[in-house]
């Protein structure tokens, strides 16, 4: 394939060919720059973004930041809306290109395609968009990228580029290397189907960089430098035959924001740039040297790194100083000026991994990989202009102790019992989970909403503040300026959303969202939404769903000094007509149909907790309404596990009769039922209700013993299966008292039930000794 031209005389032109965040590229573009003393600088991004270059500039901006740009999909909606970033690195080249401009003092302009432009907001399979830079995956897969790489001896396209090109980050002849790059971005694109360049948008946006370029050109006298990706070099010295699209008014605002390391990372973000960045970051800083210093300067710095975090074992200095000499020696036996990021990895993992490599990661190659990502986190300049929200909810996580300067993932453990700071903490740390702001992850502590593990004393956070927690809440910034006012918001447009999520009126997943609320601190403002979630409640028509909301209501109660719950009126309101439409609801389970039996037996087992719930913490419900609830259901025709549930239920509530359950059982027992699971049904009711009453009312087990007993040997095959369901309820406590129960029945003795195996006291050692070594294998795996 012929060159690519960099330069149209006739033209005073320029095209710089480049690839996303290549350190090469921007060094070799530093001394493009120093040579042709342009006039005037273009750069391949949103023309929208121009006036945030000033600040892109300002000496107080400090990458990795990103423009966000903001667009509304559908309806308005001020939450519903998608974001887009144009992220810059220092090795960047875009700002590299900008920020000699600032310096020269030379015009400098955006020429691609308005971020709102349909083309930029969405990919190929119509989704929105999240990324602006363009998808460089050619780099990485296709024909001739594999070809290429099969010829190099590479294992893909990424040390295809890193052999090619950012080996020559030390050389000074910028001419052959930018017409390399604009070659081998040309072969790329040859080997694109025609059909792809319309279908993404390529050729449109390719339109509008000659359009500008035509404006720049007819106003600036001297050399204009265009940066652009090597993908569309070539296409940029067309003739232009469109005149430039402008941003439509009203369809978006950018934002300048922090950016983080990890999210530049091409394997875990988006599709454009360079894997790892924090080795790119590195092999910029030491760019004067040619990198001859690189690989020293890394093995020594994550050995360190090892030995600062624990739990992985550090190499010793002849460890290291063998991987340094691996990571040379290889780089020469690959043909490299010096070790490139496959060396050094490859010599990592070969010296500092004693024993044989699992095909699966393992925590050293995972630690590696972390750190070579970087968890840098850029800063912006105050005449950014960060929304208000974002500024208060930033301040607000200060002022709790919460690192923002990073992107490392920290555990914060919280005592939420005695410490009030640490309670607001929290509250904090759940107000941003329910705005889904990926701020922190809740890993261990008492759950008040299910009454687990409330006698720990500590609750326990993964938090990371990164770049997409600001991109949240700059998604929210129109509709609230603080947490507060966010988190009221997004609440009420959750539940109204719950009736289109086919949940309109349930009370469970009204409830949900509530107990969500008071988390995360809001339950003094919780009658805002009150009217709303009382409408679900009365709307509900699954008691199931009733009992298992007000068991959360009466939860949230109980923990109101905790979650901060001031006033407790709200929640008693709602506790009142939870426990309302309950009575209502008990009655019409007389008139349920076969398949919502067991849903119908476990909403009365919930139930039964609910109330020994309520007594326990004094919940305003008026428990002697449920005795006439019940009265009238126990008087409806009802089907043998509803009416055995029930008459548990009425049993020990004081209102039933042991003498009549135990005779209703035998009656069960010894019915003409065809099916055997319709013989034990009444059995299974009440185990599922009162399993307990197997030992307070003696017969249960006699009228159960009677039926087993008489069983001949295929009856008994044809009842065990339906026996073990009815019994499953059964905790392993209980099931050996009703085995020692049966037992003694029988003539046995519970001592004969347990089977005792002896081992010898060798064996005893090696087992021992067995459970050491594993033991060993899984600490040095790093596996706890």
């Amino acid at each position: 394939m012929e060159n690519v031209p960099l330069h149209d005389a006739a033209r005073g032109l320029w095209v710089v060919p480049i690839r996303h965040h290549s350190p090469a590229c921007a060094a070799q573009l530093e001394r493009l720059i120093a040579a042709v003393k342009p006039a005037g600088i273009l750069v391949e991004g949103p023309c929208d973004f121009d006036p945030l270059i000033e600040q892109l500039c300002d000496p107080r901006t400090r990458a990795p930041v990103a423009i966000v740009s903001l667009r509304e999909l559908a309806g308005g909606q001020a939450t519903r809306r998608a974001a887009s970033y144009f992220p810059f690195c220092e090795h960047s080249p875009e700002l590299v290109a900008l920020q000699a401009a600032a310096v020269r003092g030379v015009p400098a302009r955006f020429i691609d395609l308005p971020s709102t432009s349909r083309e930029m907001m969405f990919d190929e399979a119509g989704k929105p968009a999240r990324s602006l830079l363009g998808d460089e995956r050619s780099f990485d897969v296709g024909d001739y990228v594999a070809a290429l790489a099969r010829e190099l001896g590479c294992r893909d396209g990424n040390e295809v580029w890193d052999t090619l090109f950012e080996a020559r980050i030390a050389d000074d002849r910028w001419q052959g290397f930018f017409t390399d790059v604009g070659r081998y971005c040309a072969c790329i694109r040859a080997a694109t189907e025609p059909a792809r360049l319309e279908q993404d948008g390529t050729l449109a946006r390719e339109a509008q960089m000659r359009a500008i370029l035509a404006e720049v050109r007819g106003s600036v006298s001297g050399p204009i430098i265009a940066v652009v990706g090597g993908f569309h070099a070539a296409a940029v010295f067309e003739p232009t035959v469109s005149k430039a699209a402008g941003a439509k008014v009203g369809a978006g605002r950018p934002y300048l924001m922090r950016y983080g390391m990890r999210q530049l990372d091409a394997l875990s973000g988006y599709g454009a740039g360079l894997p790892l960045p924090g080795f790119y970051d590195r092999l910029w800083r030491t760019r004067a040297d040619g990198g001859k210093d690189l690989a020293l300067t890394l093995i020594t710095g994550f050995a360190e790194h090892l030995r600062s975090i624990g739990g992985i074992e550090a190499p010793s200095f002849p460890v290291i100083a063998n991987a340094v000499e691996q990571a040379q020696r290889l780089a020469a036996l690959r043909g490299r000026p010096f070790p490139a990021r496959d060396d050094i990895v490859d010599a990592i993992r070969s010296s500092f991994i004693k024993d044989e490599i699992p095909v699966e990661q393992i925590p050293l190659l995972n630690e590696l990989r972390s750190w070579l990502i970087g968890t840098a986190i850029g800063d912006v300049p105050p005449s950014a202009g960060s929304p208000p929200l974002v500024e208060a909810v930033r301040t607000q996580a200060l002022s709790l102790g919460f690192t923002v300067a990073d992107g490392e993932r920290r555990n914060r453990e919280l005592d939420i019992y005695r410490k009030p700071r640490h309670r607001e903490a929290s509250r904090f740390c759940h107000a941003m989970a329910l705005i889904d702001a990926q701020f922190g992850q809740r890993t261990a502590g008492p759950d008040f909403r299910n009454d687990v593990s409330l006698d720990r004393l500590l609750e326990v956070w993964s938090i990371c503040w990164s770049p997409l927690v600001e991109v949240r809440l700059i998604e929210l910034s129109e509709a609230a300026d603080t947490l507060a006012e966010a988190l009221a918001f997004l609440v009420a447009q959750k539940l109204a959303a719950l009736s289109e999520q086919g949940k309109g009126r349930s009370a469970l997943a009204a409830i949900d969202l509530f107990s969500a609320a008071c988390r995360a601190g809001v339950g003094s403002a919780a009658s805002s939404i009150l009217a709303l979630v009382e409408t679900q409640i009365i709307e509900d028509p699954q008691l199931v769903s009733v009992v298992a909301a007000l068991t959360d209501l009466v939860l949230l109660r109980r923990g109101r000094d905790i979650l901060g719950i001031a006033e407790v009126g709200p929640i008693d309101h709602l506790i009142g007509a939870a426990w309302r439409r309950v009575l209502l609801l008990l009655p019409g389970l007389a008139e349920c149909g076969e398949e919502q039996i067991r849903e119908s037996v476990s909403a009365l087992a919930d139930l039964r907790g609910l109330i020994e719930l309520a007594r326990s913490s004094e919940a305003p419900m008026e428990i002697n309404l449920f005795d006439e609830a019940l009265a009238r259901l126990r008087g409806e025709p009802l089907t043998p596990m509803l009416a055995g549930a029930v008459t548990a239920f009425a049993l020990i509530d004081g209102q039933g009769d042991a003498v009549v359950l135990g005779e209703r059982l035998r009656g069960e027992l010894a019915s003409g039922y065809v099916d055997p699971g319709r013989r034990l049904a009444f059995l299974s009711g009440v185990i599922a209700i009162a399993r307990e009453l197997l030992w307070t009312v003696p017969e249960i087990i006699a009228a159960l013993h009677d039926v087993v007993a008489r069983a001949d040997e295929t009856a008994f095959y044809t009842l065990v299966p339906h026996l073990r369901l009815a019994l499953m309820p059964l905790d392993p406590r209980e099931v050996d008292r009703l085995a020692e129960e049966v037992a003694t029945r029988v003539g046995g003795r519970p001592d004969q039930l347990a089977t005792h195996i002896e081992i010898s006291e060798s064996e005893l050692a090696n087992n021992l000794r067995l459970d050491r070594q594993l033991a060993d294998v899984m600490a040095r795996d790093g596996v706890t």
